[in-house]
């Protein structure tokens, strides 16, 4: 009886670890998955690969062109941009492929979904009134709400990792240019930066965010952080992460939100960088006469997938964070660009 009683908790926890492993393959999520987009059957279509296996699957296939493909936060759905309606419109496919869902029926182009962190709501831009502004809607496709109404066009940033804000970028003036937070329900819009900057990219953490500017034709990457003890809506602190004569762009923090990486052409073509949180220890990780582009981060940090055009048109890789391990995944002759991890 006395062995059986100290047994017991074991056998619980392998009952345990069992349930959650049957929970997970019954959600179907496919969260360790890469979506891209391959133009091998003569248009853009949605595609999925497992990075060990190297088995690719379509998730859409038709004869529209479907883009700019991005997973849910639960990896059962991917949102995409089809032009099928005529103009673009933002679409869902859950990860098998097998339902495929059409959120926006609005006049005008509507592009670069963006899902909120709890996966209840798409951010998004379209250009119903006649500029490109930022579009809210749920992810069952209610009603979208303009939280933008500006003249100067908009370009979609980032969402907080707490989804109280969303980071945009904007054109125009000196009052207008820069970067914006806006919180999703309207009320709170803040000016972040005033020069020519965007793809803001949001720390796993909360408290950073990296940007591209854009100065006098020469892109180099910033950060702004929050200061201690202060909001967003306080002022922040700007740092320069690089400075190069060549290019940098394309950050993506990684998961653990200790490190940076970026596109440089400081090499002639582009090349995939990593630094860490504050620029230093910059590293280059790939080596090839040719661009490598897009870096994405695995879940696990462990990885990156990118965009390499070493064998001519442009191919899904993936590598180890350091650099190692690089393997090709996709082989035709056709574009496949846009990976999402």
């Amino acid at each position: 009886m006395g062995g059986l009683r100290h047994s017991l908790p074991a056998e619980l926890l392998v009952l345990a670890s069992l349930a959650v492993m049957l929970l997970l393959v019954g959600c179907g999520s496919d969260a360790d998955k890469i979506t891209f987009v391959s133009e091998v059957d003569g248009d853009a279509e949605i595609y999925v690969i497992d990075p060990d296996s190297g088995e690719s699957v379509p998730l859409t296939d038709n004869h529209s062109s479907d883009t700019n493909p991005i997973w849910s936060p639960d990896g059962k759905d991917v949102a995409y941009v089809s032009d099928e309606s005529g103009d673009l419109e933002i679409n869902v496919v859950d990860h098998k492929g097998k339902l495929t869902r059409r959120l926006t029926y609005i006049p005008g182009d509507d592009r670069t979904p963006l899902w909120s962190p709890d996966g209840q709501d798409l951010a998004f831009i379209s250009n119903q009134d006649g500029n490109a502004e930022v579009y809210l809607m749920t992810a069952d496709g209610g009603r979208a709400v303009r939280i933008t109404a500006e003249e100067p066009d908009d370009r979609i940033g980032d969402w907080s990792p707490d989804g109280v804000w969303l980071a945009f970028a904007r054109g125009g003036s000196s009052d207008e240019r820069g970067l914006w937070l806006r919180n999703p329900d309207g009320v709170n819009l803040v000016h972040l930066t005033t020069e020519n900057d965007f793809d803001p990219v949001w720390s796993p953490n909360g408290k950073h965010i990296v940007f591209v500017r854009d100065a006098d034709g020469n892109l180099d990457l910033f950060l702004a952080s929050r200061l201690k003890d202060g909001t967003w809506q306080d002022e922040v602190q700007l740092t320069r992460l690089t400075q190069h004569e060549e290019d940098d762009l394309a950050p993506a923090w990684s998961p653990d939100g200790d490190f940076v990486a970026f596109v440089s052409f400081r090499d002639g073509n582009g090349e995939i960088y990593i630094m860490e949180s504050d620029g230093s220890r910059q590293l280059r990780l790939t080596t090839n006469g040719a661009d490598d582009l897009g870096p994405v981060w695995s879940p696990d940090g462990n990885q990156m997938a990118f965009v390499s055009h070493l064998y001519g048109p442009s191919e899904i890789f993936i590598m180890d964070d350091d650099g190692g391990n690089q393997r090709r995944l996709t082989t035709n002759d056709a574009e496949d660009h846009s990976p999402d991890w």
